[in-house]
């Protein structure tokens, strides 16, 4: 297989078509206009696509082709100049990808190879689909293929440099949910609960944030996510320029991007333009998000278009959204992401409610969980005490030597999961944290014993 890139507004959308055809093609050729920033452009594209090659052995050869569009001389020497690379005259092997590419040189070149049997593709960075246009037909295919993360940047020569480790998030999610959502950020309340991890402790609560966030996502429908993204974007031999990016995800061959700042100030209208102007670096068409902390989730006057303020208004015409905190909007964030990003989740309420949140508990609340609990305890053990009275708890725990149990009640005592469950409940009785060991005991009633 034969691909022609022609490079055009959109330079990134002939990297979908090319890492989809990868295994196939053997000649890559990449037409380009004599334009300063188009020449760029294409450079950043060659560099990346044969980085890519020789690190992944792949057999392809590769041509760059300059040219003046506005030259109908010059758009015939490309037309001889591909039909060069066709030894054998397999004009069915070619296919030329005119996406976005340029007017002139596409056309020229459809009349040219089209009636000889090329193939003219064009790809639908909207649906992630791509037409191949022959002279007879056209036909819609999906794209099979999306874009690794990593992969998407090194094609456009952007090096990765360094990310954050995902399974931090992973590991220490019921942590950063307390942290957040119980002790609204405060280390030194957080840490007073004996809650304290000190890996949680060595790491400013910016970066905490970026962890936190990245749960209530984690299992939406995405194709790769990536954390604490810091790259460096090389605009020639001996320059670059760095960005971080908070979190990037990636769908359909779209990368988008969540922002976290952890504060109640921000100057949302320079935020605005400096996102505004890393997109490119990403993908022209991302989507990217701001996730504050602001108290209000959505400023109210985002569903009055009329009254949007003017920073906010810019955003969303360049497809920024702001948002304050999820912590107490969580279905809706989760929604937001998924719509935004085009996702395509199902099932969004199931994972909202999956992830376990511990918002602080009101005193109704505590004490309806207390006698859920009770009440259970009571039916399953067949046995009227109040369990959370610590002596009568006391008491129960020494019923190897107490007569008056029956042999059933000891007998269901005696289950490892029930002797850890009362041990659990003697333990909050028996120290100051009981509004965390409330939360530790409600999670382990409802995942081994609430039906």
């Amino acid at each position: 297989m034969v691909l022609v890139s022609v490079i055009g507004d959109f330079y990134s959308s002939i990297l979908p078509i090319f890492y989809e055809f990868k295994d196939k093609i053997t000649t890559h050729i990449i037409v380009h206009d004599d334009f300063r920033s188009d020449e760029i452009f294409t450079q950043k594209i060659v560099n990346g696509t044969l980085k890519f090659i020789r690190e992944n052995n792949l057999n392809i050869k590769s041509y760059v082709i300059k040219m003046d569009e506005d030259s109908f001389t010059a758009a015939k020497t490309v037309t001889q100049m591909i039909d060069k690379h066709l030894p054998k005259k397999e004009y069915e092997k070619l296919y030329i990808n005119i996406t976005d590419g340029l007017a002139n040189i596409g056309v020229m070149l459809s009349d040219a190879f089209k009636p000889k049997g090329a193939n003219i593709l064009t790809y639908d960075r909207y649906d992630n689909e791509y037409n191949i246009l022959k002279t007879e037909s056209m036909k819609t295919y999906k794209v099979q293929n999306s874009l690794p993360i990593r992969i998407h940047l090194q094609l456009k020569d952007v090096e990765i440099v360094e990310t954050q480790d995902i399974s931090f998030a992973k590991k220490y999610e019921k942590n950063l949910n307390l942290f957040f959502e119980k002790y609204e950020a405060d280390k030194k309340l957080y840490n007073s609960e004996q809650m304290k991890s000190r890996a949680m402790d060595e790491m400013p609560t910016g970066f905490l944030y970026e962890y936190y966030i990245y749960n209530l996502i984690k299992d939406l429908n995405y194709d790769d996510i990536l954390m604490g993204v810091r790259v460096k974007d090389k605009l020639s031999s001996d320059l670059y320029t760095e960005n971080e990016y908070d979190i990037l995800v990636m769908k359909e061959n779209h990368l988008h991007m969540i922002e976290c700042k952890h504060r109640k100030e921000l100057d949302i209208t320079a935020l605005l333009y400096k996102l505004d102007s890393i997109r490119t670096t990403l993908d022209e068409d991302a989507n990217i998000m701001i996730v504050s902390n602001f108290d209000e989730y959505k400023p109210s006057s985002i569903d009055n278009k009329n009254s949007i303020p003017i920073a906010l208004k810019r955003g969303l015409a360049n497809k920024i959204h702001f948002r304050g905190s999820p912590k107490k909007n969580i279905l809706e964030f989760i929604q937001d992401v998924n719509e935004i990003f085009g996702l395509k989740s199902d099932n969004l309420a199931l994972i909202a409610q999956k992830n376990k949140h511990y918002l602080p508990l009101k005193d109704q609340q505590r004490e309806e969980i207390k006698q859920e609990i009770s009440d259970f305890l009571k039916k399953k053990l067949a046995i009227d005490i109040n369990f959370f009275d610590y002596k009568e708890l006391q008491r129960l725990l020494q019923y190897e030597q107490s007569k008056t149990l029956s042999s059933y009640t000891k007998e269901t005592m005696r289950a490892k999961k029930m002797k850890n469950f009362i041990k659990m409940i003697l333990t909050m009785l028996n120290s100051l944290k009981g509004e965390v060991s409330l939360f530790d005991l409600h999670d382990y009633y409802i995942e081994h014993f609430k039906s």
